[in-house]
């Protein structure tokens, strides 16, 4: 039997920052679904010694980037106040976006770039990986099956301490703060765990005079059967990274729930009255592999309403936790 060769799907990055070359350049490379085709970004050292070290093509500017044929999807590594224009002169391209979160800030600009993007035939995708690693996908099957019962309540907590301050989560013209970088993460799990589009119960932004943007906040979010989800996150305190369930036959923890390295040796434990009665080993994965993978096969079924849906719902959800106002 003659076996079927699968043509890989090419990808460009479009600015390499420092999670670019960390993470998403080494996770193309080891893909099996997708290849690096080329880079781009306007600083030429970062991109000479991308080019050099991936054999890449070096893109002199966006628009040669944009035109190359080769390229089907763009990945986006920019800052989140740059990803309106940025998205829109992909999909004008006709390439696929993956964007890093926080993708748009805007649910009006997202009903935009949705409708652009229907028309294109291109998919729009916010790069939230943690949704794609082992760990996560044993959670979600454990909560489908009620293995221990109804969700009781939710707690999704990340944050870590103060990064230098010239980091780009600090600025507000490129639309920084915590909520659209840790509380993403949160609010996107919670979402998902709770099913449907959760309401936002109350919710508070928390601001410090030494920042220009948000430092931290707490949601309470409630699906249409009472059951309630609690998002912490913050810039500027000792690190978490976690998801913790209290369901009704017992108490579940996810460590390292949202960015772990891939050697990470992944687990879900369950304890009930304190003592515990399953360990789940979920082991090593790379969740930006999984991704790109992910991506790869939505764009050749032409399935894009799935990844619509969840930036639309996202979007959504940022807007009413920052906006939120007691009483109303």
């Amino acid at each position: 039997m003659n076996s079927v060769i699968m043509k890989k799907l090419g990808i460009a990055c479009w600015t390499i920052g420092q999670h670019a070359q960390k993470n998403i350049i080494p996770a193309i490379k080891r893909c099996d679904s997708v290849e690096l085709i080329g880079a781009y970004t306007r600083n030429e050292a970062i991109l000479g010694a991308v080019c050099s070290q991936t054999g890449c093509k070096r893109y002199a500017d966006e628009q040669e980037l944009l035109s190359d044929s080769a390229v089907g999807l763009v990945y986006l590594s920019s800052p989140t106040g740059v990803h309106y224009e940025q998205i829109k002169k992909c999909i004008t391209a006709k390439k696929s976006v993956l964007v890093e979160k926080t993708a748009l800030t805007s649910a009006d600009q997202v009903d935009e770039l949705l409708e652009m993007a229907r028309a294109n035939e291109v998919l729009v995708m916010e790069a939230f990986m943690y949704r794609f690693h082992s760990q996560f996908k044993a959670l979600q099957e454990l909560l489908d099956f009620n293995r221990y019962g109804e969700i009781v309540r939710i707690e999704c907590e990340f944050g870590f301490p103060h990064l230098p301050k010239n980091d780009i989560r600090y600025s507000k013209v490129l639309e920084g703060g915590a909520l659209y970088d840790a509380g993403a993460y949160t609010l996107s799990a919670a979402r998902i765990l709770l099913g449907c589009n959760p309401k936002v119960e109350w919710a508070h932004v928390l601001f410090s005079k030494e920042f220009e943007v948000d430092v931290g906040g707490h949601a309470i979010l409630s699906n249409d059967i009472n059951q309630i989800a609690i998002c912490n996150w913050r810039f500027g305190a000792s690190y978490i990274n976690q998801i913790r369930i209290w369901l009704e036959r017992g108490h579940l923890l996810v460590e390292r729930a949202f960015s772990k390295p891939d050697s990470f040796d992944s687990q879900i434990t369950i304890k009930n009255n304190g003592a515990l009665i399953e360990k789940i080993n979920c082991g090593p994965d790379n969740h930006f592999v999984e991704m790109f993978n992910y991506a790869s096969e939505l764009i050749s079924l032409s399935e894009f309403e799935i990844e619509y849906r969840h930036m639309a719902d996202q979007v959504d959800l940022l807007g009413s936790v920052l906006n939120f106002k007691e009483g109303r």
